[in-house]
């Protein structure tokens, strides 16, 4: 095809693709920024869109450094659902306090984050504080065998900025960057739960 992005984005459209999975571009770790055919797949495909970043894989659970943005959750679905399917463990991993910069640590909003996927997905999730910063991150993935990070709400202007470029390139485990979709995602129940119904009265 002339435009590939376009194309991949279409068919995903027409076909009711629950997710899109590619290989992460060799231009996407060394630029840090998607070209033109990448971009149009994340701007354009409905649903999630995950691209892999292949390692040798080894034994471990699936580790989600997690901060409660958009495309985190969609994170936390894929990561769950690939814990699940391997018998892993899956692990929300945010960062531990900084008590001289008055930061607290991150233990709320993962709490927050494990309760939603054993309510919704039924899957535990198990809480991580890592060392602030990407050596902490980096440091808690070196025993995960698979690393799921959300890109950025800002991927259109900033790329994958440089903490999830760096994870993507020296984190040990296979790595997946994921975008969340407009629509539910591949652990969404297939059917809403509520239905709407309308009568008119005169």
């Amino acid at each position: 095809a002339a435009a590939p992005g376009e194309e991949l984005a279409r068919l995903a459209t027409e076909l009711d693709v629950e997710l899109v999975l590619a290989d992460a571009p060799d231009e996407l770790l060394t630029e840090g920024t998607p070209d033109e055919q990448l971009t149009a797949v994340l701007a354009e495909t409905p649903c999630d869109v995950a691209l892999l970043v292949p390692r040798a894989a080894a034994a471990g659970p699936v580790l989600v450094p997690f901060g409660g943005a958009d495309h985190d959750w969609a994170a936390v679905e894929l990561g769950a659902w690939l814990a699940y399917a391997m018998g892993v463990p899956l692990r929300l991993a945010g960062a531990a306090a900084v008590l001289e910069h008055g930061r607290r640590d991150a233990s709320r909003l993962l709490s927050h984050g494990a309760l939603a996927v054993q309510r919704v997905l039924g899957i535990s999730a198990e809480p991580l504080l890592t060392e602030p910063g990407e050596e902490g991150m980096l440091e808690a993935s070196r025993d995960a065998g698979l690393l799921v990070v959300g890109l950025s709400t800002k991927w259109h202007h900033e790329g994958l900025g440089s903490a999830r470029l760096r994870l993507a390139r020296e984190a040990p485990p296979p790595t997946l960057l994921v975008r969340r979709g407009l629509r539910p995602g591949g652990l969404a129940p297939p059917a809403t739960l509520t239905h709407y119904t309308w009568s008119i009265r005169s």
